[in-house]
């Protein structure tokens, strides 16, 4: 069922709209302290918002706009949320921990363990059902975590980075679950993993300072960041300034970039040019010959990804720039960090569209 909100959280600074369809995987992306969990308090009834109004199908969740104040406990929201931490309960068996929330439902015991065995399957924990939290891996936990959170059917699944915690062996194995068992399931999923965002989720929303400032099908704002967050975790460059003609924009401190469009460009108004790292040449005085686009930076460190070096690099604004090179090229040029060079790009490997 669709979920209509929105809140104002005068403390945290945060002030949003957001909708979701029946049955929508939505990611929610942004930088540390942009707001992200606070949406998931608010929704989940933890945290009280100042003014705004909430709806899960027909259920007000709350509205501290109207005279009453409807405000429903957590407990009666229809809404689950699964933290970075499982906080499963140390003293009951796996299956127990599952089956807790069909009991407080009514269920009887029987039945609520059932239905505990049966989402333990589903998760692929059902081996696990007789162990206590303590004999668990956090993988394991995890997907218990998981399972309890399914087994109270709720309307609403709210997950607030769950692979965080998890070593990289066991996040792959954990997303899989995910995707699975989320498929036609209503789910906002916090996370910082661009691959979470691709894999589970339809449609991404950033927040940046508590307000949505990006907001589109996943591929989309992933293929066309609009913040340099957003470029920042999709592994790409980002230029943001003012369309100067069809093919061109000027950025604040004047260096002029050209590429292709990807939209009609409105002079004057506000652009955006993207590029990729894998696309940067890296040159120790700045490059002559064909149209380029060059970019003095500041080396600021260097990254081996397997076989290529990624060196992150700031501009005089402070922007960070990417390029990856091979290790005998950054051994070539002698690259270290606070070495001054020139980044390079073609004008046909920059897309230019609309701010």
């Amino acid at each position: 069922m669709s979920l209509s909100m929105s809140a104002t959280v005068t403390a945290r600074d945060l002030e949003l709209e957001l909708q979701m369809a029946a049955g929508e995987r939505v990611a929610v992306l942004g930088p540390n302290g942009a707001g992200k969990s606070t949406l998931l308090a608010v929704l989940a009834g933890i945290l009280r918002p100042d003014a705004g109004r909430a709806t899960l199908g027909e259920r007000v969740l709350y509205d501290r706009d109207s005279p009453h104040g409807v405000w429903l406990p957590p407990h009666a929201r229809g809404i689950a949320l699964l933290a970075q931490d499982p906080l499963l309960f140390p003293h009951l068996s796996a299956l127990d921990n599952v089956a807790f929330g069909p009991r407080a439902a009514g269920e009887r015991a029987a039945e609520a363990r059932a239905t505990a065995r049966y989402w333990l399957d589903e998760v692929g924990a059902g081996e696990f059902a007789d162990r206590r939290p303590a004999q668990l891996s956090g993988g394991q936990a995890q997907r218990v975590a998981i399972a309890r959170a399914l087994a109270a059917q709720p309307r609403l699944l709210l997950l607030d980075e769950p692979m965080a915690a998890l070593d990289v062996g066991a996040a792959p194995l954990l997303r899989r679950v995910l995707r699975r068992v989320l498929a036609d399931r209503a789910a906002l999923i916090v996370t910082h993993d661009l691959l979470d965002a691709l894999l589970l989720a339809s449609r991404v929303i950033v927040i940046d300072h508590g307000r949505i400032v990006e907001s589109g099908p996943t591929e989309d704002v992933i293929r066309r960041p609009r913040t340099p967050f957003t470029a920042r975790i999709a592994g790409l460059n980002l230029v943001k300034g003012v369309a100067t003609s069809r093919t061109h924009l000027r950025d604040a401190h004047g260096v002029e970039v050209e590429g292709s469009p990807s939209a009609d460009l409105v002079e004057g108004e506000p652009a955006l040019a993207v590029f990729s790292p894998t696309v940067v040449a890296v040159y120790v005085e700045p490059p002559h010959g064909s149209p380029r686009n060059t970019f003095p930076v500041t080396v600021a460190e260097l990254e081996p990804r397997d076989a290529q070096v990624r060196v992150r690099s700031h501009d005089r604004s402070g922007s960070t720039f990417l390029a990856d090179v091979t290790a005998s090229s950054a051994g070539e040029l002698d690259l270290y960090p606070g070495k001054r060079v020139s980044y390079s790009v073609k004008a046909t490997a920059v897309t230019i569209y609309p701010s």
